[in-house]
């Protein structure tokens, strides 16, 4: 897992608009129900979306199957924990997803 800046994040947005790289960018979340309603909003989850960490990782496997060829998918977390860091059971999922399918590359944008 990368972890970069919002720099970092507009350049793979503009490689991305160019049709170089495969992108998608989930943003923020203050919950955990948000960071999970806004995946499933820019993934495209189903509807039987459970709505968990388990079920993100169902859905994140089926959307990393549709892929052919390198995916990054960027994450840029709100504050969801009391110290003003990123939900730890969504970096565990993500962590999880990069381990699974090496054609995935999952970046965390720090803010």
């Amino acid at each position: 897992m990368i972890h970069i800046d919002s720099e970092g994040v507009d350049g793979l947005l503009a490689r991305a608009r160019a049709g170089t790289d495969r992108v998608h960018v989930v943003d923020g979340g203050t919950t955990r129900a948000e960071v999970l309603a806004r995946f499933a909003d820019v993934l495209d989850f189903p509807e039987w979306f459970g709505g968990n960490l388990d079920a993100l990782m169902d859905c994140l496997r089926d959307v990393a199957d549709r892929h052919e060829g390198p995916w990054t998918l960027v994450w840029a977390p709100g504050d969801t924990e009391p110290d003003g860091g990123a939900d730890p059971g969504v970096l565990g999922v993500l962590s999880s997803l990069e381990e699974e399918y090496p054609g995935v590359s999952v970046v965390v944008a720090d803010r």
